[in-house]
């Protein structure tokens, strides 16, 4: 018997500590089987090598048949084993109006995307068990509520994104069974309120997103169970205040928080006093703050970044305003259209009596209608990124030093383009000429005598119309009218005739 010439090898599958190598061999050209054999040599022969557990392998046999239900007409799935982890299954943007109840996900994928579908709604059947999955995406979807444990069979889930829906109407144990989530994200839906303890069962979540849906409040107690926090998100929830006790004692990994784009008008210093000992990132962007006073950020101490953009209500910022954060190194302070001022020692700080300016490395102040800046704001030579282009600055003596500091022109020179006074409106402040940056009296004197003008104008028309005034009252005979009844009597006597007015009062008795 002949053996056709064979030999192939099959894909290498990894998948945690378990390899499978499969090979088949062949003898080419072999048509006598050797004697010892006792038989006919079918030259074919199989190694598989099992390092690790077995049961990976069996999943992936068993993997064919749930393939054809779940990725033949509606999903794509990798082809290839070594692709299977790392991709997992694509059903994304696939005009899908619900998911099937009970779907079972075969146990060698770790993730599935439902993005971007109409799914309107999930139930608590929806899933069923399994100890696979790590992550779930049903962002950009229709949901409008998420029922009771929708989720609880995915009992090693690790990523929910379900960003980007309608969701109005959360039930309180809507996370119930997740304690293995770590990243959480339900922005961008219409959620008006929240039970206090929905979080409750959520104890290694690290990521939350629930910013821009319109809450309005925060209850006290809503994070009281996620000691494993490090990144908060509350961007545009409509929130006039934080409270007090928000930040509460166990959140000792909280790094970054988000309040960017709500309803405060004030810093709430007191709440996040809570995250003195972790908070390192901070976004106050889009709040209705009108100035900061002294020391707004007291006992945030650690903060490395501070981000204030679209501050369009922000007129000043005061003296030690940024006093308290002594290890500040980033700060963005960028669309503020109504700043008028901001003081020489706003980022000043006191130490032990001794004051002196926070050492930053980058400074960004933009797109603001600031006129000047001030030379001992911050030891400039000490940093490595600044930013102060699109501002309204005046190029006067007060700019001067801004030209000759060569280490912040270096980064910023080019950059920076006169607005004020009218002659050198657009030129760049590199290429002003020393004697053009003046502070004389003739922009003053000439807003002087145009004032004076606009004076001497109006009170020449108020002139104008009270003399026609009186023309016409006097062509209507509305002024010397004599009064009824009077009269012209004339008496001569000798040389001497005497004319005089006289009114006839008996007429009106």
């Amino acid at each position: 018997m002949q053996v056709i010439s064979n030999q192939c090898a099959c894909n290498l599958y990894l998948k945690r500590n378990t390899v499978f190598f499969a090979s088949v061999l062949s003898r080419p050209h072999q048509t006598q089987a050797p004697p010892d054999m006792g038989g006919v040599w079918r030259g074919l022969v199989v190694v598989v090598a099992v390092l690790g557990q077995s049961e990976g392998f069996l999943e992936w046999l068993e993997w064919s048949d749930a393939k054809l239900d779940l990725c033949k007409e509606v999903c794509s799935c990798p082809k290839d084993l070594v692709s299977v982890e790392r991709e997992g299954i694509d059903c994304v943007d696939r005009n899908l109006t619900y998911i099937q109840g009970g779907i079972d996900i075969p146990k060698v994928f770790t993730k599935i995307s439902f993005a971007r579908n109409h799914i309107k709604s999930i139930a608590a059947d929806t899933f069923s068990p399994s100890s696979s999955l790590v992550s779930l995406d049903i962002s950009e979807n229709y949901l409008e509520s998420l029922p009771g444990r929708p989720f609880a069979n995915l009992y090693i889930l690790s990523s929910l994104n379900l960003r980007n829906n309608l969701i109005s109407n959360v039930d309180a144990e809507a996370f119930g069974g997740l304690q293995n989530l770590t990243q959480l994200d339900i922005s961008y839906n219409r959620i008006g309120s929240l039970p206090e303890k929905i979080f409750g069962e959520l104890t290694s979540l690290q990521e939350l997103n629930m910013g821009f849906n319109p809450l309005g409040e925060l209850h006290e107690g809503l994070l009281q169970h996620t000691p494993a926090l490090r990144t908060l998100d509350l961007s545009k929830l409509n929130l006039k205040s934080i409270p007090d006790n928000f930040f509460m004692a166990n959140l000792t990994k909280l790094e970054s928080v988000s309040l960017a784009h709500n309803l405060l008008r004030v810093v709430p210093s007191k709440a996040l006093h809570g995250l003195s000992s972790s908070l390192l990132h901070l976004d106050l962007s889009g709040n209705l703050f009108t100035s900061l006073s002294a020391y707004s950020f007291y006992g945030l101490g650690n903060l490395r970044s501070l981000s204030l953009e679209q501050m369009l209500r922000l007129t000043r910022i005061d003296a030690y305003a940024f006093g308290d954060l002594m290890h500040l190194e980033k700060i963005v302070l960028r669309y503020i259209p109504w700043i008028e001022r901001i003081d020489y020692k706003a980022f000043h700080k006191t130490e032990n009596g001794v004051e002196s300016p926070i050492i930053l490395s980058d400074f960004t102040f933009s797109y603001t209608s600031l006129h000047t800046l001030p030379e001992d704001l911050l030891p400039w030579e000490d940093l490595h990124y600044i930013s102060l282009e699109f501002n309204h600055w005046r190029c006067d003596c007060n700019m001067l030093w801004v030209k000759n500091a060569t280490s912040l022109l270096h980064q910023t020179g080019n950059r920076m383009i006169c607005y004020e006074p009218s002659h050198l409106r657009g030129y760049r402040l590199t290429h002003a000429k020393d004697k053009d940056l003046t502070c004389d009296s003739s922009p003053s004197t000439t807003r002087g005598a145009f004032g004076f003008l606009v004076v001497v104008m109006i009170a020449g028309l108020s002139a104008s119309l009270a003399t026609i005034s009186l023309l016409v009252y006097w062509q209507r005979g509305w002024v010397c009218r004599q009064p009824p009844g009077a009269y012209t009597s004339v008496r001569r006597s000798g040389s001497t005739i005497t004319i005089t007015e006289e009114v006839d009062t008996t007429s009106e008795a």
